[in-house]
């Protein structure tokens, strides 16, 4: 019985719930890491890849220079049109038209999914594709080709139409008036003066019946033939899940794996019918890494129980075991928030998508992010001008406190003149008294 399609958010809490579907089936750096022929040997015959991340730079088309090699490797171990590009951005409800599925699958030269539930919810999608229901992969040039084909075609056929009706009335018949039929030549036509044959028509009945009759049986025997067909697909296939996110990639992975008939081979109690490769070394590592904090703490950075390690690439510098000094751990509140840095931060903003006055982007994380932002520049604001006031106040403060001093001195410097000449006038009255008593005496 295959799982019901249940939308996204049901589908993250069962990874919550159940961290242990966060865990791949590999952990490599990148795909040039992965040994795809070997791989390919074991009975993988498709491919589902991720692109940003994963194969290139978010928002751009072109092959990361460095796995180039490594995505030559792929196409070329696999069959044509078993590589299949499934990817949040390109060919979603994000991408109308399909007009950024169709530049990524001409540069990376691999059909791209285009899918109305983003991942890891369009597992049906997937598995139709590779049913063969989705038919060839289609782009919009082509399909402007067919179309101006048909046009051509069309425009081809009313003139061909058009010289018929002319040559039979100008060239054929005169230009002018209406040639009757003769008596003779109306007898000769068909419906005049007919019989009808029931007996024909019986017959004609009878053999439409079986004719029906048998279409039903052989539309039956069709539709048995195709769903047969499908149990071998479905049990003949066996898909790598190559992606940068867990949430997503290996969640797929595991959604894809419900719908795969359980093979009763001893193989494949080895090897899983759909293998989960995570990539870790990121191109632009500043993608959501909150998410990706979260990922790796409930997977706690873990695998599955089985061993795939002989299907990763070792370089010969990989082959020399280096020696781990183990750095000490930090608990608490530290330990969870050590992440919380502002150069962290500021890479966490930027990859936030923008928040607009067009409501599709009024999405909790930008606003909250938008939120905390405005809340910060209203503090910043704040604390700038309580500054500045504070300044300004203290210098006027000081100036008062100065004038003030210098007002207090100019008292007291007049005080002690006036105290000085008062003394003076005393003593001079004084000697004047002391002169005045003499001159008595």
């Amino acid at each position: 019985m295959a799982p019901l399609r249940l939308p996204n958010i049901l589908i993250y809490l069962t990874g919550v719930v159940r961290p242990r579907l966060l865990r791949p089936h590999l952990r490599v750096p990148s795909i040039a890491s992965v040994d795809f022929q070997s791989l390919k040997q074991e009975g993988y015959n498709a491919v589902v890849i991720d692109k940003d991340n994963c194969l290139t730079i978010p928002h751009k088309d072109d092959v990361y220079p460095p796995y180039q090699v490594a995505w030559n490797d792929l196409l070329s171990t696999f069959n044509p049109g078993r590589v299949l590009v499934v990817s949040n951005s390109a060919g979603t409800r994000k991408d109308p038209g399909g007009i950024a599925a169709e530049s990524v699958s001409l540069s990376l030269r691999a059909p791209v999914l285009i899918h109305s539930q983003n991942k890891p919810g369009c597992s049906k999608n997937i598995l139709e594709y590779f049913k063969g229901n989705l038919g060839k992969p289609m782009t919009n040039r082509k399909k402007i080709i067919e179309n101006s084909f048909k046009i051509w075609e069309d425009e081809k056929e009313d003139e061909k139409m058009l010289w018929k009706r002319w040559e039979s009335e100008i060239k054929e018949k005169p230009l002018l008036g209406f040639s009757h039929l003769n008596y003779e030549e109306r007898k000769d036509r068909k419906g005049d003066t007919t019989k009808l044959d029931f007996s024909s028509m019986e017959s004609n009945l009878t053999n439409t019946n079986d004719n029906n009759q048998n279409q039903d049986q052989s539309n039956k025997e069709s539709t048995k033939n195709k769903h047969s067909a499908h149990q071998k697909q479905l049990e003949n296939l066996k898909i790598l899940v190559i992606g940068d996110r867990l949430f997503t990639d290996t969640l797929l992975a595991h959604r894809l794996s419900l719908h795969l008939p359980k093979s009763k081979s001893p193989q494949s109690q080895i090897l899983p019918s759909v293998l989960s490769i995570y990539t870790t070394s990121l191109p632009q590592p500043k993608d959501v890494r909150i998410l990706r904090w979260i990922e790796e703490r409930l997977s706690r950075s873990k695998t599955k129980s089985n061993d795939f390690s002989r299907f990763i690439l070792k370089k010969k510098e990989e082959l020399v075991v280096p020696v781990i000094t183990s750095q000490p751990r930090r608990g608490g509140i530290v330990g969870a928030f050590r992440w919380f840095t502002p150069t962290r931060w500021r890479e966490f903003d930027e990859s936030v998508p923008a928040l607009t006055y067009n409501p599709r982007s009024w999405k909790p994380l930008p606003l909250l992010v938008g939120s905390s932002k405005s809340i910060a520049y209203i503090i910043s604001i704040t604390s700038r001008y309580t500054i500045k006031g504070a300044s300004i106040s203290w210098i006027k403060l000081k100036d008062s406190i100065k004038d003030h001093r210098e007002k207090a001195k100019i008292a007291n410097q007049e005080r002690l003149a006036i105290k000085e000449e008062e003394e003076s006038n005393s003593k001079v009255e004084t000697q004047k008294i002391g002169i005045r008593q003499e001159g008595l005496t």
